[in-house]
């Protein structure tokens, strides 16, 4: 993210494509450098006078990334979803290991930078709108899917089925090369979590989820009357789509965004229609797949729980709703 080494670049890219460019400013750090430029308004007349530059390289699949973020822009663009995704205006390649897309400015900031601020009703607006968001884009993806280039993303079950095979054989030795869960329940890890076919209702047709549902990626802005409520703007980083189901979607959403609330999920999966399936020993099945996410949770998600005396406690106290 640093703008000294960056600005040319973004510079040279902005001018590629006829945006010229007057201050540039990083973006909030993350995965990929990110950049928002301010622009002639003329060339961005339809927007808010600002375009973002967002560069994909050779680490963490980044190329994958950038393809599935395109193709995920094309297919979200012929959808009416209750919430928008930052229009592409352009892509290209800078050099063979970098490439580059050019979204529209959403004007407002992430609700993480704002989350208390806001009002308990108003949390309890983003949970129901965010089920209702999640529903429509599975029921849309389960009809017409995107074309997408990396492995997770291929048609039907198997590959998140065989995703979720290969986190179960390993989850033991990361999670204690992460240091996330105390001994006593580390132990219990390979006989608690559930097999991928009591994961996944197989008899449902496949779909894809966004995946990374942090308060990161939900923008928006405070109402300007109240200061306590919020409006969503956009939902940005479409980068770890893939095939998947309602609990690998629940995982950013629940542990990030609602900071293991309770309340808000419920309120959530109501308002999403979780089916039965799922219900059934629910906070099990959704502390299984925590378990077996690719990436770890923050220490703030175990560290409440760590008197919990087994993993089916911890299931509880996380999820019992």
């Amino acid at each position: 993210m640093d703008i000294a080494l960056w600005e040319p670049y973004v510079r040279q890219v902005c001018k590629q494509h006829g945006f010229e460019g007057k201050r540039v400013f990083p973006g909030l750090a993350g995965t990929f450098p990110t950049f928002i430029v301010e622009v002639d308004a003329e060339a961005v007349r339809q927007y808010s006078g600002f375009i973002v530059v967002k560069f994909f390289g050779p680490l963490f699949d980044g190329a994958d990334s950038f393809h599935i973020e395109q193709s995920m822009g094309s297919f979200l663009a012929q959808q009416s979803f209750p919430v928008c995704s930052p229009t592409i205006l352009a892509n290209g390649q800078l050099t063979p290991d970098w490439c580059y897309l050019i979204f529209e400015h959403i004007p407002g900031v992430n609700i993480g930078q704002v989350r208390q601020q806001l009002s308990a009703d108003a949390w309890a607006g983003v949970a129901q709108q965010m089920g209702i968001y999640m529903k429509k884009l599975h029921t849309a993806t389960a009809l017409t899917m995107p074309v997408m280039l990396k492995p997770s993303t291929v048609m039907g079950w198997d590959g998140f089925v065989g995703f979720l095979e290969d986190q179960h054989a390993q989850c033991y030795t990361s999670h204690l090369g992460w240091q996330d869960l105390p001994t006593h329940l580390l132990e219990q890890v390979q006989d608690f979590i559930l097999p991928a076919g009591q994961l996944i209702d197989l008899s449902s047709p496949p779909h894809l989820i966004h995946a990374d549902l942090t308060s990161d990626h939900l923008l928006g802005r405070l109402a300007p009357t109240t200061t306590t409520d919020w409006h969503t703007l956009a939902i940005i980083d479409w980068g770890d789509t893939r095939v998947g189901n309602i609990l690998y979607e629940l995982v950013a959403l629940h542990m990030d965004l609602f900071q293991t609330d309770k309340h808000l999920l419920r309120t959530c999966l109501e308002a999403y229609g979780l089916p039965d399936f799922y219900w059934q020993d629910f906070s099990r099945k959704a502390l299984s797949m925590v378990l077996l996410h690719q990436f770890p949770m923050p220490a703030s998600v175990y560290a409440p729980h760590r008197d919990a005396r087994s993993l089916q406690e911890l299931a509880e106290c996380l999820f019992g709703i």
